[in-house]
């Protein structure tokens, strides 16, 4: 076949295609970009700009609940599809593109098969438990206590939080999961694993949404520093198991890691141990997913509460008048009752979530009813965590930054059935939830509980007496390459005590 023939048999193959994504394609009357009826580099740029989540929630107000946001793909925007989707039962499995997210081996994270996904929660679950965190806090603590002792020494400056969070989460992970302590809060020497993992997650982002970049290389010749990023981060990943296998070999681990309890844990229903490689997998992925969500439910926190000065007074009444020493804020009844601090990270978790653009789920043989809809089995489905979020049907004034809609005391567990709370999804939901959300949030607790009981806290450019103004906050922005990449606030801590 000559040249001429090749390229007009290819032109005929892709007008065909192209007829048929828009005429007979099942999704062919489905509402969306134009661009994105057509080929999936729609989303692949939105991925690598990092504004995906926002865009996703630009097309649902464009076009409504149902959007075609790839030629097989179909985003809807609300309560009923979330649970259809994500909920237990549902006739959904991974989206195949999440491999691109597993360096040697599934984790739970990537895992498509759900007997597998199952089998492998049922074990790493285990050290999320009540019990199990507990048996953290003193290192929860320990990093904690570093963090605020360098914020006394250093009071005159001013802070970037999305910095300092970071450090203190990439340190409380790295000792949790494998009893190591990196110090980065105080030693630069390993900071460069925190901004190498942000520079290879843009290039996973557009790969979860076009994995044919791998094609011919393509990918290191648009994504050269995302290459050098992940080259750097492997060899980092690596560098951490081995210097835990040999502090094991050499008798320096305590035992109360998670790696260390992982390694005794049986999976309850066939009695089998995770094997050496879904151990140092799972392990891996906590400090990467554990950091990353933790550091961005810190930062946003953070700038909600020193930006909302009616949430900001309220919180530290709450938490001043609960604690009456340092010593008394451990994970327990008393940081329990902190009910409204509580609300105030629910809050923030819902404006900005950590991660909040779509969790693709491809539809199972046989095909699934979604939100009363038929969808043909291989569609891949899904809900912007962003959009629902900002959804006025389920939040009233959905962008305004208000902990009363989550707060409700103590004693009164009960939630208003229009509070929101049903459409409620920072840590998604269903079996495929994220397991460490409760380490998160014990976290954040105790971060918070700490910090506002210490210091007095402002932005560096407000009023110093601003928590008696009627200041409120902006949203805070951030970028969605995997997780977020975030910028700020920059705070200033004044000591309550000298």
């Amino acid at each position: 076949m000559d040249l001429q023939s090749s390229i007009w048999s290819l032109s005929v193959a892709d007008t065909s295609l192209c007829i048929h994504r828009i005429i007979f394609h099942p999704l062919s009357r489905v509402p969306g970009p134009f661009l994105a009826k057509f080929t999936t580099l729609y989303s692949a740029y939105h991925a690598w700009k990092g504004d995906i989540h926002l865009d996703i929630y630009r097309c649902h107000q464009k076009y409504g609940d149902y959007v075609r946001y790839a030629p097989n793909r179909v985003l809807i925007n609300n309560l009923s599809a979330m649970y259809d989707i994500y909920g237990h039962g549902s006739k959904v499995k991974k989206y195949k593109n999440y491999k691109v997210l597993a360096q040697q081996a599934p984790n739970i994270l990537t895992i498509r098969d759900k007997q597998q996904h199952a089998r492998r929660r049922r074990v790493v679950s285990q050290a999320f438990s009540e019990s199990s965190i507990r048996n953290f806090e003193p290192k929860l603590l320990g990093r904690l206590n570093r963090y605020c002792e360098a914020v006394r020494n250093a009071a005159d400056l001013s802070r970037d939080m999305s910095q300092d969070f970071s450090n203190l989460a990439f340190d409380t992970m790295t000792a949790v999961s494998f009893d190591i302590d990196y110090n980065t809060i105080n030693n630069p020497q390993y900071r460069y694993a925190l901004a190498a993992l942000e520079d290879s997650n843009i290039r996973l982002s557009v790969l979860l949404q076009e994995p044919k970049f791998v094609m011919f290389n393509l990918d290191q010749w648009l994504f050269p520093s995302s290459i050098v990023g992940r080259n750097r981060f492997v060899k980092f990943i690596r560098m951490l198991l081995k210097q835990r296998l040999r502090a094991r070999a050499e008798g320096a681990i305590t035992g109360t890691d998670i790696f260390s309890f992982l390694e005794k844990c049986k999976d309850p229903d066939t009695g089998k141990e995770l094997t050496p490689m879904e151990l140092s997998t799972e392990t891996a992925l906590f400090v990467v997913a554990g950091s990353d969500t933790t550091a961005s439910t810190l930062a946003a926190t953070a700038h909600y509460l020193t930006g909302c000065s009616p949430a900001y007074r309220r919180a530290v009444e709450e938490v001043r008048s609960t604690f009456q020493s340092i010593d008394e804020i451990r994970i327990g009844p008393k940081l329990n009752s902190c009910s409204f601090l509580r609300a105030c990270i629910d809050e923030a978790l819902r404006l900005s979530p950590p991660g909040g653009a779509a969790l693709w789920r491809e539809v199972e043989s046989g095909g699934a009813v979604i939100d009363g809809n038929f969808i043909p089995e291989g569609t891949e489905v899904a809900v912007g965590i962003y959009s629902i979020h900002h959804s006025d049907r389920y939040y009233e004034d959905p962008f305004k930054y208000n902990p009363e809609r989550w707060y409700r005391p103590a004693d009164n567990e009960s939630r208003h059935k229009d509070s929101g709370r049903q459409a409620y999804m920072p840590f998604s939901i269903g079996s495929r939830s994220c397991v460490g959300k409760p380490l998160a949030l014990a976290q954040a607790m105790l971060t918070f509980s700490r910090l506002l009981w210490e210091f007095d806290i402002r932005r560096a450019d407000a009023d110093p007496n601003w928590p008696e103004l009627n200041v409120q906050p902006s949203e805070y922005t951030t970028k969605d390459h995997v997780s977020a990449v975030k910028e700020g606030p920059i705070l200033k801590f004044k000591p309550r005590f000298q």
